[in-house]
């Protein structure tokens, strides 16, 4: 598999960002293409020259910042058309988000409870093998199995991560986002693990780049029946565990480099139930719920995340396309 070096596999601030151009508009036949480079520890994919996402998995242990800032596997995300890298990585605020990312910040098992979420004592996300890179014209799908290992390097969790890219047609330039369609299984290693923790430190979440969090400027659609003021709506776990929960989906809009980016986060009807949702205008969002897998009942979660560029989408818009995810689900 040949390599192209990634422009970039750490975390951007708001200077480093003006770095970047737009990207040149891709063939006619242009199609989606994995590149690996298990050396760097991350597989790029790009439409045509353009990039699109990176798998990071880089594992350094030379130095204890190297060994956190390496301490997870994520996704970042690049914008439609252009270089932009619209994710963060290592470094800035909070420095444990980075890009899409799924985590617990209490994991239980055998008597003992462990932080996927923010990895500082010990724990690893730590990826095993890739069951599937495959990649054409319309679409391109990865499989990546990670070991949960704890603070002992002992595996507790093996998940199986499932992401898929397809063109979304938008009527912005350059006339298209990305649909990416998130499917993780985790696999209990310990027997019984009970996965809790709170809305800002668990679940399947989403960070913007660090420039997002100097400029706090993320605001947020949601569907009816919610609140619908553009500011972050936040909610005190210990104090209001149930409110802001079930919604289904729930957009988030941000400037970054001189252009605007909404990510569209919807999640399968079949979430276990309270989903407690996050949002943060530093441009951290997404969801949560309690869960309990053994070795015999594995977790399974189902995503779809669009990233459409130009102008914000309406309400109606998103819903509708969230209406056609969920169809998507059905037998």
């Amino acid at each position: 598999m040949t390599c192209r070096l990634p422009r970039l596999l750490f975390a951007v601030t708001g200077a480093a960002l003006l770095a970047f151009s737009s990207a040149p508009a891709p063939a006619a036949d242009a199609a989606f293409e994995w590149k690996d480079n298990p050396e760097k520890g991350v597989c790029n994919l790009y439409y045509g020259d353009q990039p699109v996402l990176q798998y990071f998995y880089t594992v350094d242990e030379s130095t204890d910042e190297a060994a956190f800032d390496t301490a997870k596997v994520f996704h970042h995300v690049y914008g439609p058309g252009s270089d932009d890298l619209i994710t963060k990585g290592p470094g800035g605020k909070f420095p444990h988000h980075r890009g899409m990312y799924v985590g617990w910040n209490k994991t239980t098992f055998d008597g003992r409870t462990e932080d996927f979420w923010h990895c500082r004592k010990g724990e690893r996300l730590r990826h095993v093998r890739f069951e599937e890179l495959e990649a054409g014209d319309k679409s391109a799908t990865m499989t990546a199995v990670i070991s949960w290992n704890d603070s002992d390097g002992k595996p507790v969790i093996e998940e199986h991560r499932t992401v898929e890219v397809r063109k979304l047609p938008v009527d912005a330039q350059p006339g298209y986002g990305w649909q990416i369609d998130w499917s993780t299984t985790l696999h209990s290693k310990r027997g019984k693990i009970t996965l809790k923790g709170d809305r800002q430190h668990a679940g399947f979440q989403y960070r913007a780049a660090q420039y997002v969090a100097e400029a706090n400027n993320a605001t947020y659609v949601r569907p009816e029946g919610h609140p619908q003021q553009p500011a972050p709506y936040q909610v005190d776990d210990r104090k209001e565990p149930n409110k802001h929960v079930d919604l289904g989906w729930l957009a988030m809009t941000y400037e970054l480099n001189g252009k605007r980016y909404t990510i569209e986060y919807m999640e399968s009807p079949e979430t276990p139930s309270p989903s407690r949702y996050s949002e943060r205008p530093y441009g951290r969002f997404g969801a949560f719920f309690e869960a309990e897998i053994t070795e015999d009942e594995p977790l399974e979660m189902t995503y779809r995340v669009n990233v459409v560029p130009g102008p914000t989408p309406s309400q109606a818009t998103i819903q509708n396309r969230y209406e056609a995810f969920t169809h998507s689900l059905e037998g």
